[in-house]
């Protein structure tokens, strides 16, 4: 069975198929925008046996959260106990906050605990469970119960569901966090205790979803007051897209892996032939090689500053060249305002370059809705649609995680 990535654009479902979850967000904050953060949170994440760097690293490897939360409603247990999820296509485990955490653990304090006695499905294993981050390990135990995407309660799972309850969760990185948990969305191959994901039991429910795809549209309007975006399970809303269906398979079934062609800016390569790239919705850059990333932060002017960041003048942005991403043949192009970062500080907007160099077979991009699909596909196929008319016409981002709200696309040489 081919395992399939299905990259912008169709839908082949009804709507009323839909698992739909609505999704919020927060805008970046200079205060927490470190780049050197994020690239220890991505080599902790990426490279099995890295060892935390104190020294790079601002707070924890996971502040990177901070700067782009897309994140949703997900119930567990009976009655319903509602938790804000950030879903994360990069890791594979679901885990929220435990009524049994420890005092001292201000991230448990501030946030939705789940208490397995509050809920008459729930079953206590006693299982321990760990996580390691850049800055500490997310420790608990493996609890199983209903998990309900969304508040409608036919889109459930049975009781049978693993969760990870977290009783001690490291360091300060998620004391702001505007969501509760992680809901990862990776594969099974990747999950910490190889405890399935909830979308697998939903998907397995052929009567109430037929097809095996869920699919991301994040909003890129930077008012704060507007909608984050929606994540949608078995289907797409073909009111956020335009065009046909475009398939790229996957290269392996570890991260949501893909072929990309190239990446040109006016007519050069910065990259050697086919790269590996790595779909991440919970990482916020574009990351590649440090040398091609380099060289790309040379051309479209950008000034290196601190912390690993590159800084760009707000006003150059109409004027910055575009970027094209080659996919099974087809090119995507993201404009200035799509791979720049507007952050706030003090009052201010700051821009910031989206591309982060970064040596290790990691995360990944694009610019454009993104769907996912565990089952058979169609053959690769897209209409000459212009993706500029459909930047024009469509809040849509790059999955990424993401620069306005760009996802993270990375190059791998």
């Amino acid at each position: 069975m081919a395992q399939l990535l299905l990259f912008l654009l169709s839908t082949c479902l009804a709507i009323d198929a839909l698992v739909r979850v609505p999704m919020h967000k927060t805008t970046y904050e200079r205060r927490s925008y470190k780049v050197n953060s994020i690239a220890e949170y991505l080599k902790q994440k990426y490279i099995k046996g890295y060892k935390f760097d104190s020294n790079l690293a601002y707070n924890e490897g996971l502040s990177d959260y901070s700067n782009a939360q897309y994140y949703g409603t997900v119930q567990i247990g009976t009655p319903p106990q509602t938790f804000q999820l950030l879903f994360d296509t990069g890791s594979s485990n679901l885990w929220v906050p435990c009524k049994g955490c420890r005092a001292s653990d201000l991230a448990c304090d501030f946030h939705q605990k789940f208490d397995c006695k509050k809920s008459k499905t729930c079953t206590e294993t006693g299982a321990p469970f760990e996580i390691e981050y850049g800055s500490g390990s997310m420790k608990g135990v493996v609890d199983n119960d209903v998990v309900c995407f969304g508040s409608d309660q036919k889109w459930c799972t049975d009781k049978t569901q693993g969760l990870a309850c977290a009783t001690q969760e490291p360091g300060l990185a998620f004391v702001a966090a505007k969501f509760d948990g992680i809901l990862g969305m990776g594969w099974d191959r990747i999950s910490v205790n190889g405890i399935p994901q909830p979308m697998d039991q939903i998907f397995a429910n052929k009567a109430l979803c037929p097809e095996a795809v869920f699919a991301f549209w994040l909003n890129r309007d930077l008012n704060n007051n507007a909608a984050g975006g929606e994540m949608t399970l078995c289907g797409t809303d073909p009111a956020h897209y335009k065009g046909s269906i475009a398939w790229e398979p996957l290269v392996s079934e570890d991260y949501w892996r893909i072929k990309l062609g190239a990446v040109t800016i006016d007519g050069t390569s910065y990259t050697n032939g086919p790269v590996d790239a790595i779909v991440d919705t919970g990482t916020s850059l574009l990351t590649g090689p440090t040398d091609a990333i380099k060289k790309i932060q040379k051309k479209i002017g950008a000034i290196a500053i601190i912390n690993g960041e590159y800084e760009i003048e707000c006003s150059r942005i109409p004027k910055l060249p575009p970027i094209t991403f080659t996919l099974g043949g087809q090119d995507f192009v993201l404009q200035g305002s799509d791979y720049i970062l507007q952050v706030a500080q003090n009052g201010q907007t700051t821009c910031i370059s989206g591309f982060m160099g970064l040596d290790i077979p990691a995360p990944v991009l694009c610019g454009f809705l993104v769907m996912f699909s565990l089952a058979n596909s169609i053959p690769f196929s897209i209409t000459a649609t212009s993706v500029l008319d459909l930047l024009n016409q469509l809040p849509l981002l790059p999955l990424k995680r993401y620069f306005r709200d760009l996802i993270n696309v990375y190059l791998k040489n």
